[in-house]
């Protein structure tokens, strides 16, 4: 029997290195012919690996900057300067646009307040994102420059997750978004402080159906017709070095490794390459979910998702992404491969999380970080930097996103993380979830939202559910923890609890549009059902307005009430 020490004895750095090196020549836009070359590429080393794989395709709104260009004006119409730009993938395309420019800061709902940005084009601070244009348009701009920090940042800016639907179909933005340099943003923000300031801006944005692929590989697990997803995107800007080919790289050589020992899982292993993650707003994993639901709610009962391992510099672990079910387990591999304490923090709304609607709790997305220095800070990595302590390396969706920024000892050590976690998830027969920090959360979480509306919305049910939850997952705990790992009926058992508690649980907190919509994507916060509940106390208790908000958290809160009691009663059984 293979122990796990001998499985990541047994990794391959050339094999990382070889895989790396074949994906990273080709530019990988979703759809093109070039992504599809690193599809097949991948397809046929599985194989050979001794993985059953399957190509399937569909239809994606597709979307990325072709040319952009922003010039200065002067008085009577002639160019001052000329700014180097970046289109953004999902905004809208326009031959000339002349307009006054406004400076909005962050874009925070005070700053448009503090000046009128009708019919004007808004300068805002940070990468572009789809809940800033969002907010920029619903306020009346016609277009937005960003700031980044010293390099021009790839982005998305829809709000679609996934494909858009006839009701998100309005939400394509209608306005024109550029980026620029952090320098030249400050000369725009330095000449708007002195005066008017006009520019014009033109830009030419892709945008149509593509025939995408989405590749699948698998191996069935000895006793359990149950399987772990692990997932990465192949889709890529330009040739996407590290995102998301080294990613990629660490995905095949966790195949390869579990492909040699699968007499020995006990449950399947199913490998997903998404494209559609950069290009279409992850409408690869949403058109999955969307047509493989039942099959991912019966069989699925993890996702560990990867993305940009490997990176130069990336020596901190110390926070990552998980379901809070899955937090103590991740924690513990990192700290066992890094000897690094690392705090798992509540899943974001990113990535490819199209699974929340479905219940399957996920680890990980981005893993190993670079440590934040503050007196480097920038509009790129401040936030993530003062919140994490670590952010992202500075070519992250550039153009120099390139294998010269790769450190292979980063990429082997991420790939043994990785290695752990599928080896235990697919070889160990009782799932490693544990409930207490998910109930801890959400008590947490109401009973902060209680101190604030408890006088406009009764939680008091909610919280006492809580409390029965807090005993009954630790019951749950214990006898997991004591449990005899010969006796398969009581695991199969506890496993069943365990993923029924998924179940109940992940739609309510993370989502608003329940199992079988997708929510905007933007951050959605936790238990997003009650996330309007405090808009109450800034109303007129005698308006419309103040009744009709009160009567949807009302019927909201029955929702979150239902599902602490079904998740009761699962815990207890």
């Amino acid at each position: 029997m293979t122990t796990e020490t001998e499985l990541l004895t047994a990794l391959s750095r050339d094999r990382l290195w070889e895989t790396l090196s074949t994906l990273a020549q080709w530019p990988r836009h979703s759809g093109t012919e070039s992504e599809r070359m690193a599809f097949h590429y991948v397809q046929e080393t599985l194989e050979n690996y001794g993985l059953r794989t399957t190509l399937l395709e569909h239809p994606a709104l597709v979307s990325y900057p072709i040319d952009a260009t922003l010039e200065l004006l002067d008085e009577q119409g002639g160019v001052m300067r000329d700014y180097r730009c970046l289109g953004t993938a999902y905004s809208a395309s326009v031959d000339e646009l002349v307009a006054e420019v406004v400076d909005v800061g962050y874009g925070a709902p005070g700053d448009y307040a503090k000046q009128e940005v009708q019919g004007k084009i808004v300068l805002i601070n940070g990468l572009a994102t789809p809940s800033a244009v969002y907010a920029a348009e619903q306020a009346g701009a016609i277009g937005q420059i960003f700031i980044n920090d010293n390099r021009l940042h790839y982005m998305i800016v829809s709000t679609i997750w996934g494909t858009p639907t006839p009701e998100s179909a309005e939400r394509i933005p209608s306005t024109p978004s550029l980026s620029v340099v952090e320098d030249d943003g400050h000369d725009l923000r330095a000449r708007i402080a002195a005066g008017p300031v006009t520019v014009r801006l033109t830009s030419q944005v892709f945008m149509d159906w593509q025939q995408t692929p989405l590749l699948m590989a698998e191996m069935d697990g000895v006793q359990s017709d149950e399987f772990v997803l692990f997932s990465g995107h192949l889709d890529s800007w330009e040739v996407g070095a590290m995102d998301n080919g080294a990613a990629n790289a660490t995905m095949l050589e966790v195949g390869r490794l579990l492909a040699q020992h699968k007499a020995q899982l006990y449950r399947g292993l199913r490998l997903l390459f998404w494209s559609g993650h950069s290009h279409g707003r992850y409408s690869g994993s949403t058109w999955y979910v969307d047509n493989h639901w039942e099959e991912l709610y019966n069989r699925c009962v993890a996702h560990v998702n990867v993305d940009s391992t490997g990176a130069q510099g990336a020596t901190s672990y110390a926070a990552f992404p998980a379901n809070l079910e899955l937090g103590p387990f991740g924690a513990e591999i990192i700290h066992t491969q890094t000897g690094q304490t690392a705090q798992a923090n509540r899943m974001t709304r990113a990535g490819d999380m199209s699974f929340n609607g479905v219940g399957i709790p996920a680890l990980f997305m981005t893993l190993s970080a670079v440590p934040f220095d503050p007196k480097q800070t920038n509009y790129v990595t401040e936030a993530a930097g003062k919140l994490l302590g670590a952010t992202l390396p500075w070519f992250w969706h550039t153009s120099e996103d390139t294998i010269d920024k790769i450190d292979l000892d980063v990429l082997a050590l991420d790939t043994k993380i990785y290695t752990s976690t599928l080896w235990r998830l697919c070889h160990n027969p009782l799932l490693p979830m544990d409930f207490r920090p998910v109930v801890a959360d959400i008590r947490m979480t109401l009973a902060a939202l209680h101190k604030v509306v408890g006088a406009q919305l009764d939680l008091s049910v909610a919280l006492e559910r809580t409390t029965q939850l807090t005993q009954a997952v630790a019951t749950l705990a214990e006898q997991c923890a004591n449990v005899d790992m010969v006796d398969l009926t009581t695991i199969i058992t506890l496993n069943a609890k365990m993923k029924a508690l998924s179940r109940a649980l992940i739609p309510t907190t993370y989502t608003a549009a329940g199992r079988f919509e997708h929510d905007p994507a933007w951050t959605m916060g936790h238990l997003p059902l009650l996330r309007d509940a405090p808009q109450l106390l800034h109303m007129d208790p005698g308006s419309d307005e103040y009744h009709f908000l009160r009567t949807k958290v009302v019927r909201n809160c029955n929702a979150v009430q239902w599902a602490l009691r079904e998740a009761v009663a699962i815990a207890r059984s």
